[in-house]
């Protein structure tokens, strides 16, 4: 069984990364040509955290909000001449907790957006050893939500590889007709993350710029390819 040290190691708090009342975000106009909700964690964003050594508030390694996948993505987008109204939520707290009640208190917004597209990056803050039956199955229950509320579905495994939910995300996508973008390789490369660029490790073991782009050109490749079907 493959699992990433940076994963088991990872000392970025799943606790507290954002506000509360800034877990969800919209950006974009509302008549545009795509809507696309991303749901993740702190590699989607993270706010300031002084203690971390991280004074952004994006995607976090990245070198600013520009060069975050989430927003490499979306001017890839625009730059197809598409107009995107776009949904940024962090997870991370319904991750730790697993709490189904968050879904129609603090994470509402997400699925009244009824997004054309919806991107779940998701599962480093799980605890998979501990938890990898109970969250799968609430992972699963996310997905056909989002799915039953019109959205195509593209999963992705982890950045940080733990094999046995990286297998269980793509037999997901494969069961149920979503869309499956592979990561776990690129998070096993150092020059992927952004080692060097920041004194604490978990933040260093994050996708740095290069990471973050090739992250944006795998969902982009899967955009694409769901237009196509």
């Amino acid at each position: 069984m493959k699992i990433s040290e940076d994963l088991l190691q990872n000392d970025v708090p799943a606790r507290g990364q954002l506000k509360n009342s800034d877990c969800v975000c919209f950006y974009g106009q509302e008549n545009a040509d795509r809507k696309i909700a991303f749901l993740g964690n702190s590699i989607t964003r993270h706010g300031r955290a002084e203690a971390l050594g991280w004074y952004g508030d994006w995607g976090m390694a990245a070198s600013c909000r520009e060069n975050d996948y989430v927003h490499r993505l979306v001017s890839r987008l625009e730059g197809d001449g598409e107009r995107v109204f776009y949904c940024v939520a962090n997870f991370s707290d319904w991750e730790r907790t697993r709490e189904r009640s968050l879904f129609e208190t603090r994470y509402a917004e997400v699925f009244r957006f009824r997004a054309d597209t919806a991107v779940i990056r998701l599962g480093e803050n799980a605890d998979l050893p501990k938890h990898f039956q109970e969250f799968s199955q609430c992972y699963a229950e996310l997905a056909a939500r989002l799915a039953e509320s019109g959205a195509r579905v593209i999963l992705t495994d982890l950045f940080w590889e733990y094999e046995p939910f990286d297998l269980f995300v793509k037999e997901l996508a494969t069961k149920r007709g979503y869309t499956f973008v592979q990561l776990h390789d690129l998070g096993a490369r150092e020059d992927m993350k952004a080692i060097g660029k920041f004194v604490h490790a978990g933040v260093a073991a994050h996708p740095g710029d290069e990471g973050m782009a090739q992250i944006a050109a795998r969902l982009y490749a899967a955009i694409k390819g769901q237009d196509k079907e």
